[in-house]
């Protein structure tokens, strides 16, 4: 089934002159809807009109505080719109975009966005000078319309209902650069998994669309277990069982696992990803988290030619990948969208995930 929406509008003049936002004030943390002016798209953008956008669990700590350091404070009175997981269809593009863009198109902008003018971006030779991420440095996607440079989309493929669109850019992309391209795992290698909420269930599907054996999944909740069997992993352990580690040892033959992904975010997760490590095993931190990053034994690690990496953000190519993994049915996205909420209830939405019992992937909501 082709999901089509209605086309967009190049003349601005025709937009609508003001949209409902959902909109943190980042030095006191007040939240709430407010009635806004609708951006005008400039050089090099391109006005999104928002089909629909991911919760993410970066937001809801943004919201309670705890990491509100991902937020700039501009200041008394400085508002952003949150939402870094957004598939829109695009309403209008400003100066300089390339005709490969237009309005009517189907697409996802990247979630953390290079700048395009550091020396950097001119030769694509490391990370951004100036990374921005939608909904924290600038405005993101709760809300109607949405900017973004044309450098960082991507079309929708056909058959992706916006739903599940939206949580492309973080949900499964994120995933697939801890596994694929920062993890380099390969076909038969081990990997365990810490967290299996909205990054981690889809690091299972693209685990064993990569051929790891085993899999393993470690989550404290009985629903994100079962859920990580159900998607193709091997086992699956609460982590503070304490036989648990023997358990998933057991499967590498005692060797260890090639490969630990904390999606999680916790040091007791990457305390026990460390201790589960094989020889010359990697260890990827792909959940956002705070504090010290201790390396528990040195002399383990050291011998045994461990490495530890992370990372913020990605290429657009990794995000062309997934869209690619999705447009030919590898990657099955029916049910990680397990909640979708109006715009006018996104407060709910907000509380409906960080209620971790209630065990979602992902809730999105729709403008």
């Amino acid at each position: 089934m082709t999901h089509t929406i209605d086309a967009g509008t190049q003349d601005p003049a025709v937009l609508p002159e003001t949209m409902t936002a959902a909109r943190l004030e980042t030095s006191t943390g007040s939240f709430g809807l407010h009635e806004v002016p609708v951006p005008r798209p400039g050089p090099g953008q391109v006005l999104i009109r928002v089909d629909a956008a991911g919760v993410c669990l970066t937001d809801v700590h943004v919201l309670d505080g705890s990491l509100r350091a991902f937020t700039p404070d501009g200041g008394p009175g400085h508002h952003v719109t949150l939402g870094h997981e957004i598939a829109g269809t695009i309403a209008a593009v400003g100066p300089g975009v390339p005709g490969i863009w237009r309005a009517g198109q189907r697409v996802m902008p990247m979630s953390r966005q290079r700048c395009g003018l550091c020396a950097a971006c001119g030769s694509m030779s490391g990370p951004c000078a100036s990374l921005r991420t939608l909904g924290m440095d600038v405005d993101g996607g709760w809300a109607n319309y949405a900017l973004s440079a044309h450098h960082a989309l991507v079309r929708v493929p056909d058959e992706l209902p916006p739903e599940a669109a939206s949580i492309v850019p973080d949900a499964v992309t994120v995933p697939y650069r801890a596994l694929i391209r920062i993890g380099a795992l390969r076909a038969g290698e081990s990997v365990a998994l810490w967290g299996v909420g909205g990054l981690g269930a889809h690091g299972v599907q693209i685990a064993r669309l990569a051929g790891a054996a085993p899999i393993v999944a470690f989550d404290p909740l009985p629903q994100a277990r079962r859920r990580a069997l159900d998607l193709g992993a091997d086992l699956a352990c609460d982590p503070a069982d304490p036989e648990a580690p023997a358990r998933a040892d057991a499967l590498t033959g005692g060797r260890g696992f090639d490969l630990a992904v904390d999606f999680a975010g916790r040091p007791e997760a990457r305390d026990q990803a460390q201790s589960l490590l094989g020889m010359r095993g990697r260890l990827v931190l792909a959940g956002v988290c705070t504090g010290a990053i201790a390396i528990q034994d040195f002399g383990r690690f050291y011998d045994r030619e461990h490495t530890a990496a992370a990372f913020l953000g990605y290429p657009l190519e990794d995000l062309r990948r997934v869209a690619g993994l999705l447009a030919h049915h590898r990657l099955d996205l029916s049910a990680s969208v397990t909640r979708v909420c109006p715009l006018a209830e996104v407060e709910s939405a907000v509380a409906l995930l960080a209620d971790h019992a209630s065990a979602q992937v992902r809730v999105v909501l729709r403008p």
